[in-house]
């Protein structure tokens, strides 16, 4: 009699730990939220650089940049205002060991599409570096997007 008792307890555990884990991932869900913060169109002239920046606010996980490029590619990199107002996007690159250039990395090449930053650095200005290396001017539409996520509480009372 003992013996056929352990089973059914053990199935009556096993179904009230399934049930409450359910339950308690329904009852705490994260919404993602969005913030469009800028929304422009700029001209930038063959072999010329160009940056924009942003304020982004807390709360933020990151941000997205929208791009759409007239004709061609373009490259862009996203700099914090530490960063870049101390090296204007420009970083050490070691040749050999007696030998350093100076170097800009360019983190994104785009005609158009949407690329996504993730960033534990808010409140504060950023800033958008963008390169055209091309012997013609572009037209680029961007919007910036910050993306962050809202934990929400549901209850069933």
């Amino acid at each position: 009699m003992q013996k056929k008792k352990a089973p059914v307890y053990s199935m009556l555990g096993l179904t009230v730990f399934i049930a409450t884990s359910i339950i308690l991932s329904y009852a705490w869900t994260y919404t993602e939220k969005r913030e469009v913060l800028l929304t422009t169109s700029f001209t930038i002239e063959g072999g010329e650089q160009k940056f924009k920046a942003f304020y982004l606010s807390a709360p933020a996980e990151g941000f997205e940049i929208k791009i759409n490029v007239s004709n061609g590619s373009i490259k862009f990199s996203p700099f914090s205002a530490r960063e870049f107002e101390e090296t204007l996007g420009y970083h050490q690159h070691y040749i050999n060991e007696t030998t350093v250039e100076m170097v800009q990395p360019w983190f994104f090449e785009a005609d158009n599409g949407t690329a996504g930053c993730s960033t534990d650095d808010a409140n504060q200005v950023w800033y958008l570096l963008f390169c055209n290396e091309d012997s013609y001017g572009k037209e680029i539409q961007i919007q910036i997007t910050k993306v962050w996520k809202e934990q929400n509480y549901q209850t069933w009372i």
